[in-house]
């Protein structure tokens, strides 16, 4: 855990050096708050029943949705560190180091995401919450449940993200695997849209796929559209645990051991 610590405080210090680039994320969250925000004003003012949850829970959704972009933002996982240096040859010394890859990797990937969580999400929440009439959950426990969620799809998505950056080993770019995977992860994972609002038969592959574990299981559980024991089923979703597996398989698959 020392080394972790280590490892994870030098990335939260790294990525806080980039002050104007933190302050255009910021900015940048603020205005896709405010957008999703009057978009739910207007169409509920339309059609104030067809949307399935109160207005209050369905801003609530679209500003997290928003918010969280910050942090879980796939753009900036480990996948793009492991393709940067696998075109500079530099991943050899990454994978020489007596350490093993896949923790290395955890541990910067984690530094960073602690550090955008504090630096960003939190103060565009309170922004949310002062400007654009984000409430709080319903109760302690759902705050609670969110929280633990919020992390258990962190995992989710690391692993997710270190699986594509094991294919820049194969095929040394990226950049379209990347693409087609980031469209299918904002998509599928339910950041701006729920999944009740889908299409029954997209409903049912998005349920099956392990993105719902990152944004839709945590913000459906913070407005209380889940709750109780669909909450602790959400908790157990399947493909969860084989995913995080995923990526020693891979690294194993290339020829990559720690031992």
């Amino acid at each position: 855990m020392r080394l972790f610590r280590s490892f994870s405080r030098q990335a939260f210090h790294n990525t806080a050096v980039y002050r104007f680039d933190f302050w255009l994320q910021l900015v940048a969250a603020c205005l896709m708050m405010y957008s999703v925000h009057w978009v739910w004003n207007t169409l509920y003012a339309q059609s104030p029943q067809a949307f399935g949850v109160s207005l209050r829970q369905m801003i609530a959704y679209g500003i997290l949705g928003m918010a969280l972009e910050t942090v879980f933002a796939p753009g900036r996982g480990p996948q793009t560190y492991m393709a940067e240096q696998v075109k500079t040859g530099s991943i050899d010394t990454d994978l020489s180091k007596p350490l093993d890859f896949h923790f290395h990797m955890l541990a910067r990937n984690f530094g960073e995401t602690l550090f955008r969580f504090c630096a960003l999400v939190v103060p565009s929440l309170l922004v949310g919450a002062a400007f654009l009439g984000l409430q709080p959950p319903p109760g302690f426990g759902n705050l609670l449940l969110f929280l633990v969620s919020l992390l258990l799809g962190y995992f989710v998505l690391f692993s997710l993200n270190f699986l594509v950056g094991t294919a820049a080993v194969l095929t040394l770019d990226i950049g379209s695997v990347s693409w087609a995977y980031n469209a299918l992860l904002r998509f599928f994972a339910g950041q701006m849209v729920p999944f009740w609002l889908f299409p029954d038969f997209l409903e049912a592959v998005a349920r099956c796929l392990p993105f719902q574990s990152i944004y839709y299981i945590p913000i459906t559980i913070y407005i209380g559209k889940a709750d109780g024991a669909a909450a602790l089923e959400a908790f157990c979703f399947k493909p969860a645990g084989p995913c995080c597996c995923w990526p020693h398989a891979g690294l194993r698959g290339i020829g990559y051991s720690p031992d």
